[in-house]
């Protein structure tokens, strides 16, 4: 039975809110309404004669998984959750195509693809860099990444066997907007990268041709180095930091780059290793995907495989004296 009310300012019945700030079931303005005639609804509009059927479950669509779509996978098994940072143009994206394409061709040494759940996503990222113009490369082997919902995250799964020992990791990669790293440096905007708190890594990627220009070189550190003043702060502690220097093939960056950026970073307390990465490489005597192994195997030194995990581990019993006791009613 509706809610209705003597005064006729009061909206009550539609708001659920006492005009007079009264509890509605026992205000002295409340007045009985109609029932509600069987059939109908409370608005007088006949009520549907079936109920709506429960839809199938479709297939995941062609973009990064939501954090919701993600935490129908995660609650199976355990997923090694790496975050990714870097200002626009550094290289994230490249990163994440030259992977799936080393395993989509089997060239990822030592290691082997077993599943993906956002196959059609990586599909989409990588379609650039399958794009040929007789013979020509495509202006831009990938796209610029766009979200969405700027306020969500999305996330890519890979599911890889490590071919020296069988065992089986699900990796779980974002594919964020540059811009996300920019604002989180100038204005500690850290709301959509709450995730990196349950890191198992952090990748921090840095445009390897703009550190070498002696213009740039500054800029690029001195950002790089207030990144790892907010990590400190939003992540305690920090996980193992891999720095990587895209484009390689241009060139090693200099020591002393290397050496500044692992002294700013011992200054906040986090452990940094540096990869120099050629996703796609314009130079013969660097293959592409050059540093792409030696990533995947650094973030996965030391952790263990899902499949040696026991639930419910088995172990042996203390005291083998000890019986059950026996109730009777």
């Amino acid at each position: 039975m509706a809610q209705a009310c003597s005064r006729a300012e009061c909206t009550v019945g539609e708001t659920g809110i006492c005009v007079l700030n009264n509890d509605p079931a026992t205000c002295p303005q409340r007045i009985a309404a109609e029932p509600t005639p069987q059939g109908h609804t409370t608005d007088g509009l006949v009520s549907p004669p079936l109920v709506v059927p429960t839809e199938r479950p479709r297939f995941p669509h062609s973009y990064a998984l939501s954090p919701e779509d993600l935490a129908r996978y995660t609650n199976k098994r355990y997923h090694h959750l790496i975050g990714i940072l870097g200002a626009p143009n550094a290289g994230k994206t490249a990163i994440l195509v030259s992977l799936y394409l080393l395993l989509a061709n089997n060239r990822l040494k030592g290691y082997e693809i077993a599943d993906s759940y956002s196959m059609m996503a990586f599909d989409e990222i990588s379609r650039g860099a399958r794009r040929w113009n007789e013979g020509n490369l495509p202006e831009e082997l990938t796209s610029h990444t766009e979200l969405p919902d700027e306020r969500t995250p999305g996330f890519l799964h890979l599911r890889i066997r490590r071919c020296v020992d069988g065992h089986l990791f699900d990796l779980i990669l974002p594919d964020l907007p540059g811009e996300w790293s920019d604002t989180f440096i100038d204005h500690n905007r850290a709301d959509r990268l709450a995730f990196l708190k349950g890191a198992d890594c952090i990748w921090v990627t840095i445009d390897g041709s703009e550190l070498a220009q002696s213009k740039m070189r500054q800029q690029v550190l001195h950002r790089t180095h207030l990144l790892f003043q907010r990590l400190s702060k939003l992540v305690a502690p920090v996980p193992p930091v891999f720095v990587i220097i895209s484009h390689h093939d241009l060139g090693d960056p200099e020591a002393r780059s290397i050496a500044s950026l692992e002294s700013e970073a011992k200054r906040y307390g986090i452990s940094v290793k540096t990869v120099n990465v050629a996703s796609f490489s314009e130079k013969d005597d660097v293959p592409p995907g050059s540093g792409i192994e030696e990533l995947v195997t650094l973030c996965l030194a030391g952790t263990s495989s899902v499949d040696e995990r026991a639930f419910w581990p088995t172990q042996p019993a203390q005291n083998p004296t000890r019986f059950a006791l026996r109730f009777r009613g």
